[in-house]
């Protein structure tokens, strides 16, 4: 029997990195891929698992249902919301099983090609918490290593690793509340022992490539995984011994100190109070003080204690110490709520305090003060009374809705959502913005008791409950995540043996890097940087190099964009200026093929060596006049694309515009070479 799966992705790419996995491990002996809607990827396949032939139907589903939109007839996040997920905080792709009209989610996965130092290592910790509670394996993939690039010269700073307690979270948590939570690390491109010092002591058998495509096949196939989650845990235990060890000159527990914790279940909060010997001391810049704030964090350093490390944004402040840090906070901030004081006060059990910015200038997210408090709440556990103490700038109405109607405002913003679901107390000592004005003359002190609305309980979910209806594959409604689905299967599946997929980058991508083909090898720039005065351009969406084409590769460089009204001034000359800047840089890496190791690239490519095309791709239903997308993107060919789904095919009309000879030439290859393809009609 055919068994049917579906992988749910954030676009594209999310889905396609799940199916390459699968498909690596599984080594099918047939494989056939077609659009069974004009967005669904859908892939048949037959392989041999446990000496026995199975036949496997996945469906890539790219795009949810997010941001308001009701892209598929249902929402398989519901399924997450009615187990227990609360948080605004979604993982990258959730795959599966369809049957009998009912669809199961197996397991959720996440994604990290980012630099894992400072809080952006525990930016996504909401994910992991607001996923793994509702029962569902959730394994977060980390790239490693990563290195930070100097801005002006695009060469390798020292490597940065994150604290050794962002990954022991996930493990923590797991054990205890009975649940699937876990990291697994993957070899990046940069990562050579040869090159770097601090990665010698690394052992790459903790690369877990391989133990994560055991357990999702094992999964999926109803086979006992257990030995491959218990290796997945091993290992990303291995990887904190690792990384305290690497951190060993800050103020951190010792490598030694996490083997105790780990082999004896020592709650990691009581360890540290007992042997961490830390204080905790938050640092905060200049411009960032404001008001009181001095005079509580001297407060705070006085009565707490460090929480496995110096480095986090949170301390415990022991039982005993809680009556005095009431009295001391009441001459602080006479402002604050005397009842709420005195049930700050009470020492029936420690409070954990979290010091936070919490918001820009203008009043946006912080995006990584998102994941602190799940962060926290995973390491330590839900037994602490929880402070989250505010210093940045606050909007005028989401003060009000803080004082009047907090469950309303959790409601509208994510990051307040973690804040008031996680705390027991909210206090502030921040700058009011008027009309996101950056720049305020009025503070506002307040302390909110918000243990009536938070949702600090985990209650283990069975992960048999995670099921929902059944829903149709072809979305409602078309967007920019389509127009990239068919540009992706255009080159890197229809067209795959003549030309070179170097980017893709949809919507909640992670710009982690483009490839070329140069010089018989495969040369790769990381780390993509934001235009800025060093890079000048306009970052690309898609990078495809063809070949036979011309008498030299040819770069087509294309954004993407639901609307042509949507595309930026000039932007096909910003597309190629990007793609010559970045050529100016040595690639950071390069390798021989495919399925070959990765080294450090010594050699530039040479832009001249190309011929650079630049392209708009977009809707066509609600696309403008030809000429004013030309005159106003400057770019040499346009890309209009119009969704077909009906009895006789499933996929795309494609409209190619051309306005330079390269462009002309090119559209003629693409008809040529699709003539007998009526998944993609290009004319």
């Amino acid at each position: 029997m055919k068994r049917h799966f579906r992988i749910h992705g954030d676009n594209i790419i999310e889905c396609e990195r799940i199916a390459k996995i699968l498909l690596e491990q599984l080594e099918p002996l047939t494989q056939d891929a077609h659009l069974s809607s004009p967005s669904t990827i859908t892939i048949d396949i037959t392989f041999r698992y446990s000496n026995k032939e199975h036949e496997w139907h996945l469906d890539l589903l790219p795009g949810f249902n997010k941001a308001g939109r009701t892209r598929w007839t249902k929402n398989i996040f519901d399924v997450l919301k009615e187990n227990g997920s609360f948080l605004d905080e979604t993982p990258d792709a959730i795959v599966t099983e369809v049957r009998d009209d009912k669809e199961r989610i197996l397991y959720a996965i996440e994604f990290c090609s980012a630099l894992q130092a400072g809080n952006q290592a525990w930016q996504r910790s909401g994910r992991a918490y607001s996923t793994g509670i509702t029962g569902c394996p959730y394994i977060y993939i980390v790239d490693f290593v990563k290195y930070e690039l100097d801005s002006s010269t695009r060469e390798r700073k020292a490597l940065r690793f994150p604290n050794a307690a962002v990954p022991y979270s996930y493990i923590s948590f797991s054990k205890n509340n009975n649940l699937k939570v876990v990291q697994a690390y993957f070899k990046a491109e940069e990562f050579n022992k040869e090159d770097n010092k601090d990665l010698k002591d690394f052992d790459e058998s903790d690369f877990a490539k391989k133990d994560f495509a055991k357990f999702i096949i094992k999964t999926m196939l109803e086979e006992n995984s257990d030995e491959d989650w218990n290796s997945l845990t091993q290992k990303n235990f291995k990887v904190v011994r690792f990384l305290a060890k690497a951190n060993s000159s800050r103020n951190s527990l010792t490598d030694k100190q996490w083997n105790a914790i780990y082999q004896n279940g020592y709650n990691v909060l009581e360890y540290s109070k007992t042997n961490g010997g830390m204080s905790f001391e938050k640092k905060v810049a200049q411009k960032s003080k404001h008001g009181n704030i001095d005079q509580f964090f001297t407060l705070v350093k006085n009565v707490s204690v460090g929480i496995a490390s110096k480095d986090l944004p949170f301390g415990a402040i022991p039982a005993v110490k809680r009556p005095l840090f009431s009295e001391k906070l009441k001459k602080i901030y006479p402002e604050y709520d005397d009842e709420i004081l005195n049930k700050v006060g009470k020492n029936d059990k420690d409070l954990l305090i979290c010091l936070l910015k919490g918001f820009k200038p203008r009043g946006d997210d912080n995006r990584p003060d998102r994941g602190a408090l799940p962060f926290a709440q995973m390491l330590v556990g839900e037994k602490y009374d929880f402070m989250t103490f505010l210093y940045g700038p606050l909007l005028r109405r989401n003060f009000s809705l803080l004082k009047t109607n907090p469950k309303l405002l959790a409601k509208n913003n994510g990051l307040w959502n973690a804040l008031i679901s996680l705390s027991d107390f909210i206090a502030i000592d921040v700058e009011i913005l008027e009309d996101n004005k950056e720049e305020s003359n009025t503070v506002a002190k307040y302390l909110k008791d918000v243990r009536d609305i938070n949702h600090k309980t985990v209650s283990s979910t069975d992960s048999s409950n995670l099921t929902g209806d059944f829903f149709s594959g072809k979305p409602q409604s078309f967007h920019e995540d389509d127009v990239d689905t068919a540009i992706h299967y255009l080159f890197s599946r229809l067209l795959q043996k003549n030309c070179f997929e170097g980017m893709c980058n949809p919507p909640g991508g992670d710009w982690s890097g483009f490839s070329i083909i140069d010089d018989k090898c495969e040369k790769r720039w990381l780390s993509l940087p934001r235009v800025s005065d060093e890079i000048e351009g306009k970052r690309p969406d898609h990078i495809i190099e063809l070949f036979n084409v011309f008498d030299k590769p040819a770069l087509l460089s294309i954004e993407s964009k639901e609307n042509s009204k949507d595309l930026e001034k000039d932007v096909g000359k910003k597309l190629i200026e990007y793609i010559k800047r970045m050529m100016g840089f040595t690639p950071n890496v390069k390798r021989d093929g495919p399925n070959q190791d990765w080294e450090k690239c010594e050699t530039k490519s040479s832009f001249k060596d190309f011929i650079v095309i630049s392209a708009a791709a977009y809707l066509s239903d609600t696309a403008q006049m030809d000429s004013i997308v030309f005159d106003n993107s400057k770019c040499d060919m346009l890309f209009k694309l119009r969704p077909v789904s009906n009895n006789q095919r499933n996929g795309w009309n494609i409209e190619i515009m051309s306005r330079t000879e390269h462009a002309k030439l090119l559209k003629e290859y693409l008809k040529k070479a699709l003539t007998e393809n009526n998944e993609i009609v290009i004319t």
